[in-house]
């Protein structure tokens, strides 16, 4: 155990971590906390508008559909946070870590002025004594508003910031004397990098009628499909408990490389739900939070069980936050983290769960997981809520911890063990 645990620190922690630490992996990860509150809003308003008791949908009538209208706050247009949110989070990586200055106002607003470029707003021309007059605006194409154009907006806002930086480093810019306001200033510095971004994209979409957006969602449909599978669910589970068994944040790694899928598929679902059609995925990032990841209350209460008094006192301490998923002061505290003898549970625990959920949503005792719900939420609370108020998805939580609590007790009985006989210091 000893050699597994060396091999994993010096040999597969360092690339992750490197991996975490990617400039890119880093922006994706602050762009989906950045839309990750909308979901969560959205959600609240489904599932107020779709709560499955009849006599309350009775009561609510045709004002449920009024409560429903604000469900997609966060779906129909989570490509245009996203471009957004991308944006931002490229300038702000460069201003942190590269100590640039670049404003972050104008690269962002042109982002999205980019992405609109790219999906053109429908217009209608009108004739006046044989001449044709400037179009009138109707309307902007919502195809790859919603989840569909995700993937575009993440690389073009990655680009369109990168552009424009090209242009900025190598100051050709438009300069003004230094007691010209700074807003005014930066405005001057954006105009002529802007322009060469604007004309960049016009020539892709308009010129050369290049449908990006659509060409990039066809290249990652292949991605989501082989992501929506049982097999990538149990590898990014057991991967992002293994992480962390080593003291790197699981859910950053993960979430980097599978969060934009994820988020695409979540969207679609939620979209799905609101209109009563079936769900186009099944594992989802909610999947796993309801289902699979759903705290370490059964270490806790183990814990309480043993004879130890540090044991027992960390079990005391860490029962509350456990109950609202912070785990960090069992997996620092305890530890779990490098400590060969809790790794073995502490992974082995979510994958059994996700086996367990995989087989009971195949055979249709639970219902798939679709609405966001805060992360601090108790599990089984959070599987009520997400599933639209199912009791086999709580009961199924509460076997989940059940079955937990056996996995762990055996292992923490050993650990009490040797740590009252003094053979295992940690």
């Amino acid at each position: 155990m000893q050699k597994m645990t060396n091999f994993i620190e010096k040999r597969i922690a360092p690339p992750l971590i490197k991996f975490a630490n990617l400039r890119y992996v880093q922006v994706i990860q602050r762009n989906g906390l950045g839309i990750m509150s909308l979901l969560v809003i959205g959600s609240i308003f489904l599932l107020f508008a779709s709560f499955p008791i009849p006599a309350y949908l009775n009561f609510l009538g045709d004002f449920r559909w009024t409560i429903a209208a604000a469900s997609g706050v966060g779906t129909s247009f989570i490509a245009l946070y996203t471009v957004a949110t991308t944006s931002y989070a490229t300038v702000e990586w460069y201003n942190k870590n590269r100590d640039e200055k670049t404003d972050i106002m104008q690269p962002m607003i042109l982002a999205i002025a980019s992405y609109l470029l790219l999906n053109p707003a429908e217009t209608v021309s009108t004739v006046v004594k044989g001449s044709k007059t400037a179009g009138t605006f109707t309307g902007v194409p919502t195809t790859y508003m919603g989840a569909l154009g995700v993937f575009a907006a993440i690389i073009i806002g990655i680009l369109t910031v990168e552009i424009y930086r090209f242009f900025v480093r190598r100051n050709w810019t438009i300069k003004l004397p230094e007691n010209v306001p700074p807003m005014v200033a930066n405005s001057f510095t954006a105009l002529i990098p802007s322009f060469f971004v604007v004309v960049i994209w016009w020539l892709i979409g308009s010129v050369l009628k290049i449908n990006l957006p659509q060409v990039i969602a066809d290249i990652f449909k292949p991605l989501v499909a082989v992501g929506d599978t049982p097999i990538a669910m149990l590898i990014a589970t057991a991967l992002n408990r293994g992480l962390w068994s080593v003291g790197i944040h699981g859910g950053n790694i993960v979430g980097g490389v599978a969060g934009t899928f994820w988020t695409q598929m979540v969207a679609a679902n939620q979209a799905a739900f609101a209109k009563g059609t079936a769900l186009p995925y099944t594992y989802t990032s909610i999947f796993q939070d309801v289902y699979v990841m759903t705290g370490l209350v059964p270490l806790a209460l183990c814990l309480l069980l043993v004879k130890s008094k540090r044991y027992k006192g960390m079990g005391a301490l860490s029962i509350v936050p456990a109950m609202f998923n912070i785990g960090e002061p069992l997996i620092f505290g305890l530890p779990i983290m490098l400590n060969p003898l809790m790794m073995i549970p502490f992974i082995l625990s979510p994958v059994l769960m996700n086996v367990l959920a995989i087989i009971f949503v195949s055979i249709k005792w639970i219902p798939v997981p679709v609405l966001s719900v805060p992360w601090i939420t108790p599990a089984p609370i959070k599987a009520f809520l997400a599933t639209g108020g199912s009791i086999p998805a709580l009961l199924f939580v509460l076997l989940g911890w059940i079955v937990s609590f056996m996995i762990y007790y055996p292992f923490v009985r050993a650990l009490d063990s040797a740590e009252r006989s003094g053979e295992l210091a940690i």
